[in-house]
């Protein structure tokens, strides 16, 4: 399986958005509408880059913590084929999520960001039948990543960049894994190297002055 692109979708307008998706459309294979859009705009906005992309995979960056099965049903059917799930989140929360994505022919995805042991509960939710988990990739500094590293009681290192998801790699059997934070043309080739299912891509082509060239770039180190 070829790895796939996933376009972040941050800006403030609707019309923005599918500008961006627009634009980037041979080069993405997922739209992700992100948390932050999702409580601006709501689940509408899921449903207008589904309708004017039909044939683009669009996932909806929900967070799911609880009422698993509820959040899960309202965004399948506005349009989403994919939802997020805490990694934080019960294993009751995830099954309420996976039976209403069956029913949908959807797909689910576990965030592993603030899980005390990434590589233990990627191994937990592959048993429960989750298809992908997402790691942040350590490249840079945000308050995401800072939280994390607190909580595990490390120090940031040298070696930590990356270092999760070739952890994931090793173990996982048929979970896919895919990375965020940070990633852009400056360091893709060492993203690529450790082997992801998905490239979660943001800042790069978003505020990039030409997101096309950008997207097409960035594809390109992944072939």
């Amino acid at each position: 399986m070829s790895m796939k692109l996933q376009l972040t979708l941050d800006s403030p307008s609707v019309e923005d958005c599918l500008d961006l998706v627009l634009a980037t459309r041979d080069y993405v294979d997922t739209v992700e509408v992100g948390y932050p859009l999702l409580v601006e705009e709501g689940l509408s906005l899921v449903h207008h880059v589904k309708h004017a992309f039909p044939k683009k995979t669009v996932l909806a960056d929900v967070k799911i913590f609880h009422s698993g099965g509820y959040v899960a049903r309202k965004c399948f059917e506005r349009g989403a084929d994919v939802v997020t799930v805490l990694g934080l989140a019960s294993d009751e929360t995830f099954r309420a999520v996976l039976d209403v994505a069956h029913e949908h022919g959807g797909s689910v995805v576990g965030d592993l960001a603030g899980t005390e042991s990434p590589v233990a509960r990627a191994l937990e939710l592959e048993v429960l039948g989750v298809g992908e988990v997402v790691v942040p990739s350590g490249l840079g500094v945000d308050g995401n990543e800072l939280s994390e590293v607190a909580d595990l009681g490390e120090q940031p290192t040298d070696d930590m960049p990356l270092r999760r998801l070739l952890d994931l790699n090793e173990q996982l059997s048929t979970t896919r894994t895919a990375v965020v934070g940070h990633i852009g043309l400056d360091n893709i080739d060492d993203v690529v190297a450790a082997r992801p299912s998905t490239i979660l891509v943001g800042r790069a082509i978003v505020a990039a002055q030409d997101p096309r060239a950008s997207a097409a770039a960035l594809k390109a180190h992944m072939r």
